[in-house]
């Protein structure tokens, strides 16, 4: 059933990992797409071409979230490419670290930038046309609402704000019923964190089910919140 018929979807970071997932089931339930990348055109159109196979209408369009302030420009593009977004999934971020004593200011900055300033930004300038009704989706962490090992200050704090901006934002957007939720993923098998990657071992014994998750199992959450059966949840953290 195409219960996204006639709305447009928006999923940064929408190439590969968690956002191509979820990208790919919100097409499914036969929304439009729009997906940023911030280098690749060529996996960006691959993208698309995969999405356009669900017989639904997808563009790919260049964002850098180290640029908070030129991402407005980017949404308006995508309203007057495919009209009002309804569903926005900021996706889009960055994994970084290093101990207090030694992280360099710039790579703070450049964290906060793209896993907070940019999520802030592209709401704010989505907000000015969603239609009321509809749903943000912000992709954090498990390390946004606990602190698992040394030297991830500075991410976890990131996915910390993310937390805190979805809470106060459901309450912000209640009158309109725009729901605003957060889904707080454990290891997920992606590029930025491979299953069989340096720390996966340590990453593996913090999940009770002793394995990494797959996107396609963070992006089923994504298109249950973005669909009519979630329309009593907002504010909450998955």
């Amino acid at each position: 059933m195409k219960t996204l018929h006639g709305k447009t979807a928006l999923v940064t970071g929408g190439t590969r990992g968690i956002g191509a997932a979820s990208a790919y089931r919100l097409a499914d339930a036969g929304a439009s797409i729009a997906i940023t990348y911030s280098s690749s055109a060529e996996s960006a159109e691959e993208e698309v071409s995969r999405l356009e196979g669900l017989s639904i209408e997808a563009r790919a369009y260049k964002a850098d979230a180290a640029k908070p302030e030129s991402l407005p420009q980017v949404v308006d593009q995508i309203v007057n490419d495919l009209g009002d977004i309804a569903i926005l999934v900021n996706n889009a971020g960055m994994f970084g670290g290093g101990m207090i004593g030694e992280i360099k200011y710039e790579d703070y900055r450049r964290i906060m930038s793209i896993n907070v300033d940019a999520l802030f930004t592209t709401t704010q300038a989505v907000l000015k046309s969603m239609p009321d009704g509809g749903r943000i989706i912000n992709i954090g962490s498990v390390l946004g609402e606990r602190a698992t090992t040394a030297g991830l200050s500075v991410y976890n704090a990131s996915k910390f704000a993310v937390a805190g901006l979805t809470r106060s934002w459901a309450k912000d957007l209640a009158a309109r019923n725009i729901l605003v939720n957060v889904v707080q993923p454990g290891p997920i098998a992606t590029v930025m964190n491979p299953e069989d990657g340096e720390n996966s071992d340590f990453m593996r014994g913090l999940t009770a089910l002793g394995r990494y998750g797959q996107p396609h199992e963070v992006a089923a959450l994504v298109a249950f919140l973005a669909g009519p059966e979630a329309s009593y949840i907002t504010g909450a953290t998955l």
